[in-house]
């Protein structure tokens, strides 16, 4: 029989039996013929040729070329079942030779698969390395969705290079980095600015933007720019970290200050002294630490400011190794205010959740 004949029976019975390579391989047409060329000359039965296909298949799963190269392997895939079908009920050479010339083209498949995770990896660099940053960042976690969405345009990338359609794939880079880029802002938004956020609603929930209305003001001033500052310089992880410490504690001073005020709104005479006499209690428990004498003698401004320099002083005369080391002396030390009970008003607080 003519050899021309032979595989174009070949063919027809590959074509009646399997059907067609599944497209998005570019030339996935030239491995078909060259595999019934080869399975026709072949001195290997079905189940060997079977064995090693498969073998490469399992392979370059365990290298993650269905990543890489998913077209490819969804073809090797196809392959290796219809060579497994064809083998079962092979009973004429030409059903023999089919089942060898699909196991034949899955292998060449597979192979094909690794030369193109390397063009992959060389066409699609800044893509796969932007991928990275987001695992790093956990985006598989904090959006499922948003990291879901960049695997498939990624993906979308790859299955262009398997096509042959390379230039495409360098033309489409540089949305699919862009849309990277938002990601990554989100994540960063989600890990770093979210609990300024969140602190700021439940401000607004305790009437801050009422009862505090400038600090509150400031605080959404603080996250709004936080969130602007992260859009511009994602890229700056520290300085994303101040923006958003900052923007957090101006939320919690937000919140607190509102806390505080609406026990003051509308207070009669007696209630604000008492009130008066509470922040007085406060300042009472920080004059504990530091010993200044009739601390209550002094307008509240006075006390801040005589609490901040005691403090400081401390601070500078234990901040030496040596002054550290030595025996403190208890004359040294000055007389500690005794305990003023009568000045500390106790003020029902809610409980935080900070």
């Amino acid at each position: 029989m003519p050899i021309q004949f032979h595989l174009l029976l070949l063919a027809s019975t590959l074509v009646l039996v399997t059907g067609c390579m599944s497209t998005n391989v570019a030339n996935s047409e030239q491995i078909e013929l060259n595999a019934m060329a080869r399975a026709s000359n072949a001195d290997i039965t079905p189940i060997d040729a079977i064995r090693q296909a498969s073998a490469a298949y399992e392979e370059a799963i365990a290298a993650e070329l269905q990543f890489y190269a998913p077209s490819h392997m969804e073809n090797a895939r196809e392959k290796l079942q219809s060579a497994l079908k064809l083998s079962k009920d092979a009973r004429e050479p030409e059903e023999k030779i089919a089942a060898i010339s699909a196991a034949f083209a899955a292998k060449k498949l597979v192979a094909d698969a690794y030369s193109n995770k390397a063009t992959v990896e060389l066409t699609l660099s800044r893509v796969l390395e932007h991928r990275k940053v987001l695992a790093e960042l956990n985006t598989d976690t904090l959006h499922p969705k948003l990291y879901h969405k960049a695997t498939v345009k990624l993906e979308s990338l790859i299955r262009d290079i398997e096509g042959g359609r390379l230039a495409s794939a360098k033309n489409d880079e540089a949305s699919v980095l862009e849309y990277y880029a938002k990601v990554e802002i989100e994540t960063l938004k989600t890990t770093y600015l979210d609990k300024a956020i969140q602190k700021l609603d439940e401000a607004k929930s305790n009437n801050a933007d009422d009862v505090a209305e400038v600090t509150y003001d400031k605080a959404e001033e603080a996250v709004d720019y936080a969130g602007e500052f992260i859009e511009r310089n994602y890229r700056d992880r520290e300085g994303v970290r101040r923006v958003c410490d900052i923007a957090h504690t101006a939320a919690l001073h937000a919140y607190y200050v509102a806390e505080e005020a609406e026990k003051i709104i509308e207070i009669d005479a007696e209630d604000a002294e008492q009130y008066i006499l509470y922040v007085g209690g406060l300042l009472q428990l920080i004059n504990a630490e530091v010993g200044i004498k009739n601390l209550a003698a002094m307008p509240p401004r006075e006390q801040a400011r005589s609490l901040a320099e005691a403090v400081k002083l401390s601070s500078m005369t234990y901040s030496t190794p040596a002054i550290e080391q030595a025996p403190r002396k208890q004359s040294a030390v000055v007389p500690v205010a005794s305990a003023q009970p009568s000045l500390y008003i106790e003020f029902e607080e809610t409980e935080s959740d900070e």
